[in-house]
């Protein structure tokens, strides 16, 4: 015998309703956790600029 067709609208909705709540919460983190790594590179790159800068001053003054 064969099986009543049923429909596939409601699971697909129920499906994508999930996907579209659980992606938008998982991006949300994602994001936060982007946005740190890039602060603490940011700071990171900016204390090696720094103390490059304060070499180089110091190797200037040295050869005066």
């Amino acid at each position: 015998m064969p099986v009543a067709t049923k429909s596939f609208w409601p699971a697909l909705a129920t499906f994508i309703a999930f996907s579209f709540t659980y992606t938008t919460v998982v991006a949300r983190g994602e994001g936060s956790a982007v946005d740190a790594a890039r602060t603490r590179w940011q700071q990171q790159k900016a204390r090696g600029d720094q103390a490059l800068s304060s070499y180089g001053a110091n190797l200037l003054e040295q050869q005066k």
